[in-house]
C-alpha cells in the first residue's frame, strides 16, 4: 500500500506540472512497466494541433441593410465576412496552441499577406442565409493558408449555393509596446497525410515566389519618385486617346478612419479592397462606356500596414482586354500626415466584364497599346 500510495503523490504531482520535465520522462522511459505513463506525459508535451484547425463557420441573414441599388449585396459586405472568418480560424489555431491554450493575450492576430484567386460565383439575394467557413490548410514558420468559402441558403425552397471561394495567407503577428508589431512564429499543424502537407508546401512556395517578385517592386517604389510616374492619381486625360491605358486610368482617395481600422490602429483589409473594387469598375467602365462588373480577383498582395488617419488612394488601370472581359491593376498607396511618408501598401489584379443594362455580357473596345498608337500618329 505503502508503494500505491506514493505512486499516486508522484502522478498528482506530474499531471499539475504545466511542461514535463525530460529528466522525469527519461526515468519513466527506462522503466519498461510505466510505458503508458510515458505516453501520457508525451502527449501533454506534443499536443494534437488538428483540432484547432477544425472549421470555422460564421453565419449571417442578408437584410436590407445590406442591399445596394442593384438589390444585391455588395462585394465590400461579402470581404467583411470573410475577412471576419479567416481572422476567427487563425487566431483559434494560434492562440489555442500557444502558451498552453492561454486565449487572454488578446495582442496576437494575423495579417493579412495576400488572396489568390478571388472568385464571386454568384451574387446574395435578401434572406439569404449565409455560411461562411474557414480552415487553415497550411502553416509554415510565420504564415497560414486559410481556405474560404461563402455558401447562401435560401430558406424558401432550402437551396445552397457556393457563392464565394479564396484562399487567403496571413502572417502571424503581436502588437507590444502599443503600437509596435512583430512577426511570430507559428505551432506546427499536425496533417492528415503527408500529401496534405507536400501539396501545401507546393502552394506556399508558389506564393512566396510572387511575394518576393512584389517585394522588389515595393522596395523600386520606396523613394517615391517611380512611384509618382507609375501611378500618378493626377493624370490629364484629354492628353491622351480614347481607350489608351492612360485615358481609363482611375483614381480614388479615402481617410482611413477609426471604422476602418482593427483595435490595433491598422487599416483592415476589407477597406483597402473595397476602395480597389469600386476604382477598377470605374476604370473599366470609363473604357467601355457601359457598366461593368466584378468577375473575380485574381491576386492581392499587401505590403505595408496603413495606420489610422492615413491618406489611402488608389489608382485603377487596364493592363489588358479580351472579347467581354478586362484585367485591371491596382495600386494602393497611403500617406501618413504626419511624417509625410508615402507608402506602396498593396497592388492587385482585378477581372471585370462589360455587360449591357440587361446583365448580358457585351464586346469590350480593344485597348490601344503604345505601338499602336504610334502607328495611329503615323
Amino acid at each position: 500500500m505503502a508503494s500505491i500510495n506514493v505512486y499516486r503523490r508522484l502522478w498528482t504531482t506530474l499531471a499539475f506540472l504545466p511542461k514535463p520535465s525530460t529528466k522525469l520522462t527519461g526515468f519513466f522511459c527506462k522503466n519498461n512497466r510505466h510505458l503508458n505513463t510515458t505516453t501520457l506525459l508525451q502527449h501533454q508535451r506534443e499536443p494534437d494541433y488538428t483540432r484547432f484547425a477544425a472549421p470555422v463557420t460564421l453565419k449571417r441573414f442578408i437584410q436590407p441593410r445590406y442591399i445596394d441599388i442593384t438589390g444585391n449585396v455588395p462585394n465590400s459586405e461579402v470581404l467583411k465576412m470573410m475577412e471576419e472568418a479567416g481572422q476567427i480560424a487563425v487566431r483559434r489555431y494560434w492562440i489555442g496552441n500557444n502558451n498552453g491554450g492561454m486565449v487572454g493575450n488578446t495582442t496576437k492576430f494575423g495579417i493579412l499577406a495576400g488572396i489568390q484567386k478571388f472568385d464571386f460565383r454568384q451574387p446574395l439575394f435578401p434572406e439569404d442565409y449565409v455560411h461562411v467557413k474557414a480552415i487553415v490548410n497550411f502553416v509554415s514558420q510565420h504564415s497560414l493558408e486559410v481556405k474560404i468559402d461563402v455558401f447562401a441558403e435560401d430558406l424558401s425552397v432550402h437551396e445552397r449555393r457556393l457563392t464565394n471561394s479564396t484562399t487567403v495567407w496571413y502572417v502571424a503577428a503581436e502588437v507590444f509596446e502599443e503600437t509596435r508589431v512583430r512577426i511570430m512564429q507559428l505551432p506546427p499543424l499536425h496533417y492528415d497525410c503527408p500529401e496534405d502537407k507536400n501539396e501545401g508546401h507546393t502552394r506556399y512556395q508558389l506564393q512566396k515566389e510572387k511575394r518576393m517578385t512584389d517585394h522588389q517592386l515595393y522596395i523600386d517604389y520606396i523613394t517615391g519618385r517611380r512611384l509618382n510616374d507609375d501611378w500618378n492619381s493626377n493624370i490629364d486625360h484629354n492628353n491622351f486617346p480614347k481607350h489608351t491605358v492612360q485615358s481609363s486610368q482611375m483614381a480614388l482617395d479615402r481617410i482611413i478612419q477609426a471604422s476602418d481600422c482593427s483595435s490595433f490602429g491598422f487599416s483592415n483589409a476589407t477597406s483597402v479592397i473595397e476602395l480597389m473594387d469600386t476604382t477598377a469598375v470605374m476604370a473599366a467602365s470609363k473604357h467601355c462606356d457601359n457598366p461593368c462588373k466584378t468577375l473575380c480577383i485574381d491576386s492581392i498582395t499587401f505590403h505595408h500596414p496603413i495606420r489610422i488617419d492615413s491618406l489611402l488612394t488608389t489608382v485603377a488601370k487596364i493592363s489588358s482586354t479580351s472579347e467581354h472581359t478586362l484585367n485591371v491593376e491596382i495600386a494602393a498607396i497611403a500617406e501618413e500626415f504626419n511624417t509625410g511618408q508615402r507608402h506602396f501598401v498593396a497592388n492587385a489584379f482585378f477581372k471585370l466584364i462589360s455587360m449591357d443594362k440587361n446583365g448580358n455580357p457585351i464586346p469590350v473596345p480593344p485597348l490601344i497599346t503604345i505601338a499602336d498608337l504610334q502607328q495611329i500618329r503615323l
